[in-house]
Formats: structure tokens, sequence, C-alpha cells
């Protein structure tokens, strides 16, 4: 009888100590989606007012969208400290594309390969007690020059965007500046991607 309860108790004691195999999946929520719409959304808006100013030209876009995407990044920061983006957009005779993400690209256009830089580390934002404090330097292009470029329009209207070994091929339409944005956000092994087109 003693033998029998303490071979009873030894496998109870032996369940309880093993552990169990069990697929453990790690629940993500942040809010990359949100972050994601929001700055194709806005940028859209802030672009198109500044395309409808008089006078526009390549200067104007460039330090104002350079500006917007600063601030955009740096509000980003503060909600999601992964979110990282890259955006291009066609103006004219050429296309300007930015990457604000955590990993360099390269662009692929008219057969030209651009490397380009990732300026997510060089963007800054801090936090306040009271409510996020957005602290930007004061703002030029050429603080950014390694992560922007503007390059001739492709004639084939296509853009081919390699970011860590995965190409991105996106349609253009000279006609019109609509905006390509491409927002990542990496955790660990995990990395998600939201493009628009």
């Amino acid at each position: 009888m003693y033998l029998l309860a303490a071979i009873i108790i030894g496998l109870l004691l032996f369940t309880l100590v093993t552990p169990s195999n069990l697929v453990h999946q790690q629940v993500i929520d942040d809010d990359f989606e949100a972050l994601s719409q929001n700055y194709q959304v806005e940028s859209a808006k802030f672009l198109n007012e500044v395309l409808n100013q008089q006078g526009v030209d390549r200067s104007v876009i460039n330090t104002s969208f350079l500006n917007f995407t600063i601030a955009f990044t740096s509000y980003s920061k503060t909600k999601n400290p992964n979110f990282g983006l890259i955006y291009a957009f066609p103006f004219g005779a050429g296309l300007f594309i930015g990457n604000y993400a955590q990993v360099p690209m390269n662009i692929t256009v008219n057969s030209n390969m651009i490397p380009l830089d990732g300026c997510f580390d060089e963007v800054s934002t801090t936090v306040s007690v009271a409510g996020v404090n957005l602290d930007i330097p004061g703002l030029t292009p050429s603080m950014y020059k390694d992560c922007t470029t503007f390059t001739a329009y492709p004639t084939d209207d296509k853009m081919n965007l390699l970011i860590e070994d995965v190409h991105y091929t996106f349609n253009l339409d000279g006609g019109r500046s609509d905006i390509i944005v491409v927002s990542r956000e990496s955790l660990g092994d995990d990395i998600k991607v939201f493009m628009s087109e």
C-alpha cells in the first residue's frame, strides 16, 4: 500500500515539475498600422497643399516636405520607437525619395542603383512628464543629405526599392504627384511592412 502511494505521489510530482511543451505566441499590440495610415493620409494632404502654392519649386518642396517628415518621424518615435518610413513621389521631371527607416536601401531607377542610408537614428525626440515634447533642432536639408535624394523620373514609370534583400516594385504616374509610403517596424526577428501606392 505504501509502495503504491509512493509511486502515485512520485508521478504527481514528476507531472507538476516537468515543463510542458507549449507554444507561446508573442502578441504585439502597437500602433504600427495607425501610424502608417496616418502618415499616408497626412503626407498626401501636406504635399497637395505645398504643390498648390504659386511659384513652388524643387527646393521649396524639398525643405517643406523634409520638415514635415522629420516632425512626423519624431512624433512617431514617441508612439512606437521602432517605426521607420520611406517615401517617394514624382515632381516634374524628377523623383523625391527619402529614407527614415533603421536600415539602408538601394533604389533602382532607369537602371541606375542609388544607395540611400536611413536617418531614423538621427531624428531626435524627447518625452516630457507633462506630455509629448518634440525636441527638433533647426532643420536644414543638408543635415539629411544621406537619406534623401532627387533623381530623374524613370522612363519606364517604375521604381524598385531593395531593403534587406527584399524587392519592392512600384508603378509611377508622372502626371500625378502621388506619394508612395513604405513603413517598417523591426521587433527582434519580426518585421512589419506597410506599403501604399
